[in-house]
């Protein structure tokens, strides 16, 4: 839930900092920058050192060819992923609203709002799934 409302601040200071009409010709560029700065790799907790010496150890340790066999696979699925996820869904909120529900955002009550939200996050979790994981 965090990444979400990080993505929301990330997105506004660009936003902000560009301009307005800026903004508005370059959103797909702020989406994008907005989204690869909120993804963080976790793992379940009590399962890997949270220090950084001795995760480092620990990936050093392990059979992956650390760095370069580790974070080549990891960062070329969820890098893309995440900029798809967050860029798309931008996309299809501006599509709903620019061609389904053609007046003003405001002007719906809040569970059109909601649904459009859920389709559209939906929507882009298919998109982008399959940009991050194409048939090989």
């Amino acid at each position: 839930m965090f990444k979400y409302g990080l993505y929301e601040v990330f997105k506004d200071q660009y936003v902000n900092l560009a301009g307005e009409e800026l903004s508005n010709k370059y959103k797909p560029a702020i989406w994008l920058t907005g989204s690869a700065l909120v993804k963080i790799q976790t793992s379940p907790s009590g399962t890997f050192p949270t220090a950084f010496g001795p995760a480092l150890a620990e990936m050093t340790k392990v059979e992956t060819c650390y760095p370069f066999g580790s974070l080549v696979p990891l960062w070329s699925c969820q890098i893309p992923y995440t900029m798809a996820k967050f860029f798309f869904f931008e996309k299809i909120v501006q599509v709903f609203y620019t061609h389904v529900f053609t007046e003003h955002k405001e002007s719906y009550v809040k569970t059109t709002q909601l649904g459009v939200t859920f389709a559209s996050g939906y929507l882009a979790g298919v998109v982008c799934t399959i940009v991050s994981h194409p048939v090989l």
